[in-house]
C-alpha cells in the first residue's frame, strides 16, 4: 500500500512544482480571470436562466475554479466541481427537445469526457485535500472522478487509497475491485486488495487474486512469498508444500525455499500431533467418566449397606432408641437419593463423552496412522535445513531452526522421562537421561553454537545455549556464553575469580585448572585476548602439576 500512497504524493508534488515555476504575475492574472468568469456567468444565468449556452459557460467557469492548482483559489468554493456538474446537466436538459440533443448539449457532455474539465477538476481537489490530510473530502472528489471516468484506472486506484485512509473499508474494496476489473495491474493494489480479502476470511478470493498477480508478474518473489504466507495462514499446508516443491524443482538451491519447506513439515507435524491429542483427550474423558461412575457406585454401596444395617437395628431397638435410629435412616436415605441424582448426571456425562469418542477401534487405527505420518515427517524435516546450509553454511535461520528442532526432540524425550513412575524410572530412566544429553550435545548444540558465535549473537540462541549448558553442567562454556552479553556486570568475572581462589586454597591441581579454564573462557567470551592468554597459561600450569 505504501507504493500507492507514494504515487499519489508524487502526482500532487509534480502539480505543485509546475505551478510554483509559473510566473507569479501570470498566475495572479489567471486567478483574477477565473474569479471574474465565475461572477460573470452567475449573473448571466440569473438574467436568462433558460438559455443552455449560459449554463454551459457557467459550468466551464466553475470547472476552471476547481481545477486551479493554487488551493487558496480552489478552496474558495469546495463545491465548485459538483456545482459545475449540475450546470452541465442543466445545459443538456435545456438543449434537449423531444429526446434529441442539440449542439450545446453535446458540447456540455464533452466536458465529462477524457481527463480535462470534470475529471481534472475533481482530481485536482482530491489531491489538494489529500495534501491537507483531509482524506474524507479527498475521497468525495476522487470517487466522483472515478464514477465519471468509469474506465479510468488512476482515479479508481486513488479512490481506494483515500478510502482506506479514512477507514471506508467497503468503499476501498469496491474501488480496488473496479480497478482490477478495468485492467489495473499495479502490484501494490493486488497485494492490498488480497489483504482485504484475507482479513474478511475470503480465502479463495485472496489466493485467486495473488495468482492473478503472479500471472502478471511471474518474476515477483514478493507475490509468491505472500501466497506461501497466505496458505500457511489459511492452514492449507499441503498446498503450500506443493507450491514450494514446484518452485524448488526450478531452483533446487534456493536456500529460503528449502528452509521454508522444513518449516512447513514442522507445521504439518504439529497439526497432526494436535489431531492425535484431540482423539486421545476425547478417549481420556470417556475413561474418566467411567471411572467417576465406578467410584460413585462404590461410595453408594457403602451407604446402602449402612442403611440395611441401620434398618435391621431399628427392628430390635428399644422404644426410646428408635427416634435416633430413624433419624439416621432418614439421613442415609437422603444421601442415597442425592447420590442417585448425581449418578444420573454422571451417566449423562458418560454418554456425551462416548459420543465424542465415536468408534474406538477406528480411533486407534487413525492414531496409529497419524503417528506413522508424524514419524515420517520428523525424519524428513532436518534434511531441508541441512540442504539449505549446504547452499549457505552460515544461514542463521536454518542454523537456529535445526538446533531448535533437535532441542524440541530432547524436550519430548524429557516429558516422557518426567511422566514416569518410580519403578519405570529405575528401569528406563538412566537410558532416557543419556538420550536427552546426547541429543543436546551432539545434535542441537553444534547448530546453536555456530549460529551464536559465527553469525549473530541473538537472544533466542543465547537462551537455548544457556539452558543446554546448564542441563549438561558445562560450566566452562556457560561462563564464556554469559560473558559474551553486552553491558556485562563487572561482578560476574569477579565472582569467577573468587571461586578460582577458593578452589586454589583447598582443591587439587586438576580442580584448580578447571576453575582457571572457566575464567579463561569468560574472558574469551568478552573478547579480551590478553586476559584469555593469561588465564589459559594458569590453566595449563596447574594441569601439569
Amino acid at each position: 500500500m505504501k507504493k500507492v500512497v507514494l504515487t499519489l504524493i508524487t502526482v500532487a508534488m509534480a502539480a505543485g512544482s509546475t505551478f510554483a515555476q509559473a510566473d507569479k504575475a501570470l498566475v495572479e492574472a489567471q486567478k483574477k480571470s477565473i474569479v471574474e468568469a465565475v461572477k460573470k456567468t452567475d449573473e448571466a444565468v440569473k438574467k436568462a436562466p433558460t438559455k443552455p449556452r449560459l449554463w454551459l459557460e457557467r459550468a466551464v467557469a466553475y470547472f476552471d475554479l476547481a481545477s486551479f492548482p493554487d488551493s487558496t483559489l480552489a478552496n474558495t468554493d469546495l463545491d465548485a466541481s459538483f456545482k459545475a456538474l449540475d450546470y452541465v446537466a442543466e445545459a443538456v436538459k435545456l438543449d434537449t427537445k423531444e429526446g434529441k440533443k442539440g449542439s450545446i448539449a453535446k458540447d456540455a457532455e464533452k466536458l465529462l469526457e477524457g481527463r480535462e474539465k470534470a475529471y481534472g477538476a475533481l482530481m485536482n481537489m482530491g489531491v489538494i485535500k489529500y495534501q491537507g490530510k483531509d482524506y474524507t473530502s479527498s475521497f468525495r472528489y476522487m470517487s466522483k472522478a472515478s464514477e465519471i471516468a468509469s474506465k479510468d484506472t488512476i482515479s479508481a486506484m486513488y479512490t481506494g487509497v483515500v478510502a482506506q485512509l479514512c477507514q471506508k473499508d467497503a468503499e476501498a474494496r469496491a474501488a480496488y475491485e473496479k480497478y482490477m476489473n478495468i485492467g489495473g495491474k499495479d502490484v501494490a493494489i493486488i497485494y492490498g486488495l488480497s489483504q482485504i480479502y484475507k482479513a474478511a476470511k475470503e480465502e479463495d478470493r485472496a489466493l485467486a487474486l495473488i495468482d492473478k498477480g503472479i500471472e502478471i508478474y511471474p518474476a515477483s518473489k514478493d507475490l509468491k512469498n505472500e501466497k506461501f504466507n497466505m496458505l500457511i495462514a489459511f492452514n492449507r499446508i499441503d498446498q503450500a508444500i506443493d507450491q514450494l516443491k514446484a518452485t524448488l524443482e526450478k531452483d533446487p538451491k534456493d536456500k529460503m525455499n528449502l528452509f521454508n519447506l522444513g518449516l512447513l513439515f514442522e507445521n504439518k507435524t504439529n497439526t497432526l500431533k494436535e489431531e492425535v491429542n484431540k482423539i486421545s483427550e476425547a478417549s481420556n474423558l470417556a475413561l474418566e467418566a467411567k471411572r467417576k461412575i465406578a467410584s460413585h457406585k462404590d461410595k453408594a454401596e457403602v451407604f446402602i449397606d449402612e442403611l440395611k444395617r441401620t434398618k435391621a437395628k431399628l427392628k430390635t431397638a428399644k422404644p426410646n432408641q428408635k427416634p435416633v435410629i430413624q433419624s439416621q435412616i432418614n439421613k442415609l436415605e437422603a444421601s442415597i437419593a442425592k447420590d442417585n441424582e448425581e449418578l444420573k448426571l454422571l451417566e449423562g456425562e458418560k454418554v456425551e463423552a462416548e459420543k465424542a469418542v465415536g468408534d474406538e477401534v477406528a480411533n486407534n487405527a487413525k492414531i496409529k496412522l497419524l503417528v506413522a505420518q508424524i514419524n515420517e515427517l520428523k525424519q524428513k524435516t532436518p534434511g531441508f535445513y541441512i540442504k539449505s546450509l549446504e547452499v549457505d553454511s552460515l544461514y542463521f535461520d536454518a542454523l537456529y531452526q535445526l538446533g531448535a528442532f533437535y532441542y524440541n526432540s530432547a524436550v519430548e524425550v524429557k516429558k516422557n522421562l518426567n511422566s514416569m513412575d518410580m519403578e519405570t524410572y529405575k528401569k528406563e530412566g538412566a537410558k532416557l537421561e543419556s538420550e536427552v544429553s546426547n541429543i543436546y550435545k551432539n545434535d542441537a548444540l553444534p547448530y546453536f553454537e555456530k549460529a551464536y558465535w559465527k553469525v549473530k549473537q541473538a537472544d533466542e540462541v543465547f537462551d537455548a545455549l544457556e539452558q543446554i549448558y546448564t542441563q549438561l553442567k558445562d560450566e566452562r562454556k556457560l561462563a564464556k556464553l554469559r560473558a559474551s552479553k553486552p553491558n556485562l556486570d563487572p561482578a560476574f568475572i569477579k565472582d569467577l575469580i573468587e571461586q578460582f581462589e577458593i578452589v586454589k586454597r583447598n582443591g587439587k591441581p586438576f580442580e584448580i585448572s578447571f576453575r582457571a579454564a572457566i575464567v579463561a573462557e569468560a574472558y574469551l567470551g568478552m573478547k579480551n585476548e590478553q586476559k584469555y592468554v593469561e588465564w589459559k597459561k594458569i590453566e595449563e600450569d596447574y594441569l601439569k602439576k
